[in-house]
């Protein structure tokens, strides 16, 4: 018998039929949908206080996220052989219906489409990426809405009843441990993720420094999936490709944190004013130059 309602969560929002076929819409897709989408409309807003266009919002979103999403699912299929060893396992590398997509490759590859599309263009990458990386933390947040439709990413089993309620526990019909509650892992990382990305805006709002925002949102990102290891999967001390991960989490928030500083301080012995307590003045604030010839600005 169900102990929870969510135990009760259907993964498919909706199914129709085309013909003979029948084809079927999930919450996961929907959900991270309307992250990216959300995304791309507060990245919208932080751009036009910088000098770049929606347009051009909208061309680095076709190119970036396509490339994301390629670059999250090899993440996922690259580690597990099940996908290699038959062809079965070969057609369900393209099966997005379950989930299975890793952010920590994902990133890397939107990244490279960020800078393919800032080359093209002749755009002030850097400037850029400042604007846009610390949002992804915000879409990385809501679509982990997505996997708790699907049922994934969830922690430790909770066998103590006080600790059983919703948002702390979520019920898994089917967790490594068998059914029972289990820390809600997914909605941890959501808060943190929405958590980090308030504070990196309240400090760019005060810090005047090119590439903040990139180091401050790989920062966040490396500390967060450092904290999330503990629970994730039984915790490091069970599953030996989560210790991995949790060493060079660990390792990556202290080498990030160290540049970090490193160019806090550079900045501040040559002479410049990098912190603005009410706020950085708009005529000092950064902006996306378009290093392009007057040739070139009537062909974009």
């Amino acid at each position: 018998m169900t102990t929870h309602w969510t135990a009760d969560l259907d993964r498919i929002a909706f199914s129709f039929d085309i013909g003979s076929k029948s084809f079927e819409v999930a919450w996961y897709g929907i959900i991270l949908t309307c992250a990216m989408v959300i995304a791309l409309i507060v990245s919208i807003y932080r751009g036009k206080k910088y000098g770049l266009s929606s347009e051009s919002f909208v061309e680095l979103f076709i190119i970036c996220i396509p490339l994301a999403i390629i670059g999250a699912r090899l993440g996922f299929v690259l580690i597990r052989p099940y996908y290699f060893s038959s062809w079965e396992g070969l057609k369900d590398i393209f099966n997005l219906k379950e989930g299975g997509l890793t952010i920590m490759t994902g990133v890397p590859f939107g990244f490279l489409g960020g800078y393919i599309w800032c080359k093209a263009k002749k755009v002030d990458f850097w400037a850029l990426a400042d604007i846009v990386l610390p949002v992804v933390l915000l879409a990385q947040g809501l679509g982990r809405w997505g996997n708790f439709m699907n049922q994934e990413i969830y922690g430790k089993l909770i066998t103590n009843p006080k600790a059983q309620w919703f948002p702390l526990a979520v019920y898994i019909p089917f967790g490594k441990q068998g059914s029972g509650f289990y820390q809600a892992a997914f909605f941890y990382e959501m808060v943190l993720d929405i958590l980090f990305f308030a504070i990196i805006l309240i400090i760019q709002k005060r810090l005047r420094l090119k590439g903040s925002g990139i180091l401050m949102y790989a920062i966040g990102y490396s500390f967060i999936r450092f904290l999330m290891d503990f629970t994730r999967d039984g915790g490091p001390s069970v599953d030996s490709v989560v210790r991995a991960n949790l060493i060079f989490t660990a390792i990556s928030t202290i080498i990030l944190s160290v540049i970090f500083a490193y160019r806090l301080i550079s900045a501040q012995k040559n002479g410049e004013i990098i912190w603005y307590p009410k706020g950085v003045p708009e005529n000092l604030k950064i902006m996306i130059n378009y290093n392009i010839t007057e040739e070139e600005a009537k062909n974009m």
